[in-house]
Order: structure tokens, then sequence, then C-alpha cells
């Protein structure tokens, strides 16, 4: 009898000691996964000084569409007086070579992907998109399709067609214009800025969100003008705001 016991009590010392060596290997995985930078949670992504070039790229100038799929961070496509167009990367941290963008050339169309490899994931570092459009090229640019999770600017740009498809995006269109604009976000906020005489129609839809203009007639869909610009936004629960420019 005596013998059971011990062996019975071996058996259980056994036990709780795997349970107990279980237990701490399990934190120690857990411990030991990578986890954000801390100096990342202290950078506002919003402040471009934080942010560094990691890339120039220049799509010949024959170019006239460009589709972006770029998974978070900011795209911003400006006119400038240039010649050339011009492409830049940057980031708040050194990327390897393969957590840099992608792209590619077809039949006149330049391609940017957030990584050029899609395996790799780039989570630990706000990522930046800059594309700059010749002022004397607009006439020719046919479409901007962009596809995002990131803050979407646009300044100054024209083009037969532009394209914004988001999940929490926001997206901001300063003097640009087009006959066909389409915008769909669910929680991110749209806002629209023209001059004042330009010609244009907007047509709101959302769940929640509420539109804010200053042409003031309670209406989520209206026309000024001869209504030659079209501006249709789609939100779940997104605002969508037009205002004037007044130069400031």
């Amino acid at each position: 009898m005596r013998s059971k016991t011990i062996c019975l009590s071996v058996f259980f010392v056994a036990i709780a000691s795997l349970i107990f060596l279980n237990g701490s290997l399990a934190s120690a995985v857990e411990n030991s996964e990578p986890e954000l930078s801390e100096e990342l949670q202290f950078i506002d992504p919003t402040d471009m000084s934080q942010y560094y070039a990691m890339g120039e790229y220049y799509p010949p100038n024959e170019v006239n569409a460009f589709n972006i799929d770029w998974q978070g961070g900011r795209v911003e496509i400006v006119a400038y007086n240039g010649n050339d167009y011009y492409v830049e990367e940057a980031s708040t941290r050194y990327l390897q070579e393969n957590e840099r963008l992608g792209y590619t050339l077809e039949n006149q169309v330049f391609n940017v992907a957030f990584v050029g490899d899609e395996s790799v994931v780039v989570d630990d570092a706000y990522k930046k998109l800059e594309i700059r459009i010749p002022k004397v090229l607009l006439p020719s640019l046919q479409s901007v399709n962009i596809n995002t999770n990131g803050e979407v600017v646009m300044k100054n740009i024209t083009a037969k067609q532009i394209t914004v498809t988001g999940r929490n995006s926001d997206v901001r269109f300063t003097d640009t214009y087009s006959p066909n604009t389409t915008v769909s976000t669910v929680g991110g906020n749209v806002s629209l800025t023209v001059q004042n005489g330009v010609g244009y129609s907007v047509n709101f839809k959302s769940r929640k969100g509420v539109m804010d203009s200053y042409v003031k007639n309670g209406l989520n869909s209206y026309t000024t003008g001869d209504g030659k610009y079209v501006y249709s936004v789609n939100t779940k629960s997104g605002n969508f705001k037009v205002a004037l420019d007044t130069g400031e």
C-alpha cells in the first residue's frame, strides 16, 4: 500500500511539473512575440517631418493612368510645374528592398503596389506615397484609381476618371476635377474644396454620415452651374463636406 501511495505521489508531482513547465513555455512564447516599435507609438503619422525618402521613381511621360494599391499610410497626388512624373516613397524607418513599393508599367498605365513582394508585411512603420504630375501632362491623364486604408490627398488634379476605394480612409480633394469621380469608404470622411464658379454635381449616400455644404439647401444631391464635374460619394458612417476654396 505504501508503495502505491509513493507512486501516486510521484505521478501527481510529475503532472504538476509538466503543467508549470507548459505554462512557463507559453508565457515565454507569448512574451517573445514581436511588438510594434515603442518609437512608432510616439510618431504622429500626419507629421511629414517624421518621414525619410526611401525611393524615387520616374514614370515615362507616355503614362496616362495610375493604379495605386496602398495598404495604409498617406497617398498624396499633386500637380506641379515640372516636366516629368515623379513618384516618391517615404517611411518612418529604413525599408529593406523587399519592403519597398513595387511597380509595373503596362499599356501606358503605371501600377503601384504597397510592397513588391506580396508576402512581406510592414506593420512597424508608417509609409507615404507621393506622386507629382506635371501640369502640362494633365490634359492627357485618363484615370487615377486608388485602393487604400490610409489617407488620400489630391490637389489641383484633373482627369477623365478618379476612383478612391477604402475602408477607413479620409479623402481630401482640393481643386481636383473629373466628370466621373467616385469615392467609397466605410468610416472615413470626405472633403471637397472647389473654386468659386466651377460647375459640378454631387451625390452623397451614407447610412450614418451627414453632408455639410456651403450650398445650404439641405440636400445630399445637387448641381451647380453646368454640372460638368461629378462626384459620387458613398460611406457607411463617414461625413462629406463641400467648401469653397478661399485661397488660404
